[in-house]
């Protein structure tokens, strides 16, 4: 065994312990955790999506303005009508 996984299995063992340590000295309720982490997980969706909305919005937006390039001008148009309806 390379001496890095036996320092990571080392930090793993350690780091299992004291959250064992927190929960088992009344730091933090198992409850509140799972509570938290949902929450946590509700506000990391809502930003992934209202993230993509923006970045979609610009690359419509920046498609857009190549509609009057004489080459890609209709391809650009007919994906830009796609999308708005």
């Amino acid at each position: 065994m390379s001496s890095e996984k036996k320092k990571s299995d080392k930090y793993y063992e350690d780091l299992g312990k004291s959250l064992e340590t927190i929960l088992l000295l009344g730091y933090t309720k198992p409850s509140r955790m799972l509570l938290f982490t949902f929450l946590k997980g509700i506000v990391y969706g809502v930003g992934i999506f209202i993230g993509g909305t923006i970045v979609a919005a610009m690359v419509i937006w920046i498609l857009d303005k190549f509609n009057s390039t004489p080459l890609i001008g209709p391809l650009v148009q007919n994906i830009v009508n796609q999308v708005k309806h």
